[in-house]
């Protein structure tokens, strides 16, 4: 299968990548940067740690601009889709996939299978949104009867990247993780192979990864980050810090079973998420971890998120608070929206902060013990 990945970050190689190359899949990735494009096109290495081992090389890979004909023939000739960008930059990558898409209806009948590839509910639904205000009137009909836009995500952590002596790029990755996909919206057939696995119940399965792995690396990152650490696992070497990590994992797994009446994937795998969690060999930095945390105090994201939802349901979320309120001390100067957050806390206080990012009320209790948790120290 021909295959373009759009963005070329950990993520989009050291997961999605690697794992399509070794099925055999042609691959063509498309980014904004030029230098990264003719760095790409080198190829690249996988450095797996943890279960294995091992260097995979990925070769034969091609990398194109984001704009322009290149971009547009390698849609045109796709037989699927992924964006690895992250969420904040959905929007600018939206313009050139929908000229491409225009191009590729006008070239071919085949259907294409879009995946959105990012930690976020709704996420395909969501490049759709964003896609189609880009499309005129006149195409959309024909781009919606033979485009799909799915989701999907993967849980191997990729904590490094780094630039060998030959020039080629080198991510270091869990040796371990999945690549699970929404198999309601796709229009083509294909082979599924491991580690992709396709979901039916994909909207519960991102809840569970958002509210169980996301957050607990959130709160590992937060808390760990307060207390000078520089690595995730020197912060689950920390006992009270992997005490409020588990904790906040199981009020969220707890919420989850009250929401669901069972598990799906991800709320299954605790005690496997947390040996990830302790690889050193990983080098994990509570900075990558943690960055952009006005995104991640979103009302619906890995923190605030499970917190209502323990909530609703009874279960005391004090973990969950804890790792909320660390979020909101989140101060790292090689973190614009770190900085945007300290500046308007320090600006308007942190109820204002809860209020208009994570659309907490003042008098909402989640709000209020978010706040008696910063002013008791924590």
């Amino acid at each position: 299968m021909r295959i373009v990945i759009i963005g070329a970050g950990r993520v989009g190689c050291g997961a999605l990548g690697v794992a399509l190359a070794l099925q055999g899949h042609e691959l063509t990735f498309a980014l904004r940067k030029p230098d990264k494009a003719r760095q790409l096109s080198l190829g690249y290495d996988v450095q797996t740690k943890g279960t294995v081992n091992a260097t995979v090389p990925v070769r034969g890979v091609r990398a194109v601009g984001m704009s322009g004909e290149e971009f547009a023939h390698a849609i045109a000739n796709a037989d699927q889709v992924f964006t690895s960008v992250r969420p904040d930059n959905l929007p600018s990558v939206a313009p050139a996939l929908a000229e491409a898409l225009i191009y590729r209806i006008q070239s071919t009948k085949n259907p294409l299978d879009v995946f959105c590839c990012e930690n976020l509910k709704n996420a395909g639904s969501q490049l759709e949104r964003l896609v189609f205000t880009h499309i005129p009137f006149v195409h959309a009909h024909q781009v919606q009867e033979s485009v799909s836009f799915s989701a999907a995500i993967s849980d191997r952590i990729v904590s490094a990247e780094h630039t060998d002596e030959e020039g080629r790029l080198v991510f270091t990755a869990d040796a371990t993780g999945d690549v699970l996909f929404d198999t309601l919206q796709i229009k083509n057939e294909f082979d599924v192979m491991p580690p992709f696995k396709g979901l039916e119940n994909f909207p519960a399965c991102i809840e569970e990864k958002l509210y169980v792995l996301n957050c607990g690396h959130a709160v590992c990152a937060y808390l760990g980050f307060r207390r000078g650490y520089s690595y995730v696992h020197e912060a689950m070497a920390d006992d009270e810090i992997n005490r409020s990590v588990v904790g906040a994992m199981l009020e969220a797994q707890s919420a989850l079973q009250s929401k669901y009446g069972r598990t799906f994937h991800y709320a299954g795998f605790i005690n496997e998420i947390l040996v990830s969690f302790s690889n050193a060999a990983l080098m994990d930095t509570l900075a990558r971890v943690g960055r952009d945390p006005i995104r991640k105090l979103q009302p619906d994201d890995r923190l605030i998120g499970p917190a209502k939802l323990a909530y609703r349901y009874g279960i005391q979320p004090s973990n969950l608070i804890r790792g909320a309120a660390a979020a909101l001390k989140f101060s790292n100067s090689d973190d614009p929206q770190a900085v945007e957050l300290q500046t308007t806390v320090g600006e308007t206080g942190i109820e204002k902060v809860l209020d208009t990012v994570a659309q907490l009320r003042p008098w909402n209790p989640i709000s209020k013990l978010i706040q008696q948790e910063i002013k008791a120290g924590f």
